[in-house]
């Protein structure tokens, strides 16, 4: 979201509206990243049945962290993507 355009001089209204604007706009993309990041593990166990990713994790197995790390950031990229539209 573009911050409102600045008229002549310095406006205290509006530069507190952008400020709150902008926490509103930070909490609604946590709160967006946080469900669709645990939407998209989900869908990711469940895409492997029969391999328990966190069992791997406490054993110390990389690769699986390498892989959720991946995606996590691939959700976060169609995130953003949705996001900034």
């Amino acid at each position: 979201m573009p911050p409102l355009p600045v008229t002549s001089g310095f406006d205290v209204g509006r530069t507190a509206l952008n400020m709150v604007l902008a926490i509103v706009w930070a909490l609604v993309a946590s709160v967006g990243f946080a469900g669709s990041i645990a939407i998209g593990l989900k869908v990711f166990s469940a895409l492997t049945p029969g391999f328990n990713e966190w069992e791997e994790l406490k054993k110390g197995n990389s690769s699986v962290s390498i892989l959720w790390a991946a995606f996590v950031l691939a959700v976060s990229v169609v995130v953003v993507g949705v996001l900034i539209k």
